[in-house]
């Protein structure tokens, strides 16, 4: 059962939304931009090949592929030193 609300003389205001105004136009930095894009999709036609973009999937593999490698080198430093280890002791208890 829920207790009954009381009126309120106080209304709290929604939130607000974000909204980004930008402050000033940096027209050098647009034509830069524009001329990059130029002739980046120029590049890309005569090459006919797609440029070196990387998406989530791209990262997140390499990602992976990394961290596979860290594991296997710190499972064969692991492996050397139980080895060692065992080494030692046979040596230490046959002789």
């Amino acid at each position: 059962m829920e207790a009954p609300k009381l009126p309120s003389f106080i209304r709290q205001n929604k939130h607000k939304s974000f909204e980004f105004k930008p402050r000033y136009y940096d027209e050098s930095k647009e034509r830069i931009e524009e001329l990059r894009r130029k002739y980046q999709s120029e590049e890309n036609a005569s090459e006919g090949k797609r440029s070196k973009d990387f998406s989530r999937g791209d990262l997140s593999q390499a990602w992976r592929d990394n961290r596979q490698t860290k594991v296997k080198s710190s499972n064969r430093s692991l492996l050397l030193i139980i080895v060692g280890l065992l080494a030692i002791t046979y040596y230490l208890i046959m002789y």
